[in-house]
């Protein structure tokens, strides 16, 4: 049988790094930060939000008998959440926070996308990327 529970614990890995790292960056300035995965939120979400989720990642670098999964190409999205009070300029400190993470996880920018406007908010979501192989060590 194929080793492949490294696979199942690479969104858990990735989530509980980036969350753990931007809480400690992030919370004297922002004692409301949310890192969360749940995508439905309740009534009392807490502001600022990082949702962070991880993307249909495919499998690479198959040999030929394909017995095994030697590397995944994992993808992970990010929405970045701030009140209008908080501003462009907030939005852009917890963006970088979140850029500078996930580059210190080696992971490529796939998409930096533009900001979303409502009412009272502002919402930008990224993408990232890397290729993960199946020894690698995902450390804090």
């Amino acid at each position: 049988m194929a080793q492949t529970d490294w696979v199942f614990s690479i969104e858990s890995k990735i989530y509980t790094i980036i969350k753990a790292r931007l809480e400690k960056a992030l919370k004297t300035t922002y004692p409301n930060l949310l890192v969360t995965q749940q995508q439905k939120m309740n009534d009392n979400t807490s502001i600022p939000t990082v949702f962070i989720k991880m993307l249909d990642s495919p499998e690479v670098g198959q040999d030929l008998d394909n017995a095994t999964i030697n590397a995944m190409l994992v993808y992970f999205e990010t929405h970045i959440t701030v009140t209008k009070d908080m501003g462009l300029t907030g939005l852009r400190k917890i963006s970088e926070s979140v850029l500078g993470n996930f580059k210190a996880l080696r992971f490529n920018i796939g998409y930096r996308g533009t900001v979303r406007e409502t009412s009272d908010t502002y919402t930008l979501v990224s993408r990232f990327n890397r290729v993960i192989g199946a020894n690698e060590e995902i450390n804090f």
